[in-house]
């Protein structure tokens, strides 16, 4: 059951770091989209949106990265946690595990509304 447990702990952080990493490839490739629309000739009104998308999309890799590494570092303590006690995992690397949870699913939001403005705005471009 514990081993279970925390094979279940495992699956779950892994596909949350894959998820991330798709968000990452593509808020990167938004980039690259947003800096191929500004060498075309804009209109002054859009100039402040552009700078809000690069700054979202700076904020989301930096989210993701910082995100990823706490997930790394929570699945690291589990397993130590895991062979220097009984085979236990604590209530307190559950609690940090809904938590972050919590904060991977804020963020899938966060990135989904900023894909969907960022669509939005592009297509005025295309």
């Amino acid at each position: 059951m514990v081993q279970t447990d925390l094979t279940q702990l495992n699956r779950e952080c892994n596909s949350w770091r894959e998820n991330l990493k798709g968000h990452r490839t593509e808020l990167t490739n938004f980039r690259a989209k947003l800096q191929e629309a500004v060498t075309r000739p804009l209109n002054r009104a859009d100039l402040p949106q552009v700078e809000h998308y690069d700054n979202q999309i700076d904020i989301q890799l930096n989210n993701i990265s910082q995100l990823k590494h706490e997930i790394k570092d929570h699945e690291r303590n589990a397993a130590w946690e895991l062979g220097r006690t009984s085979g236990q995992v604590s209530d307190n690397t559950w609690t940090q595990h809904e938590s972050l949870l919590d904060r991977y699913e804020i963020l899938e939001h966060t990135i989904s509304e900023l894909k969907e403005e960022f669509k939005t705005f592009m297509s005025k471009f295309s």
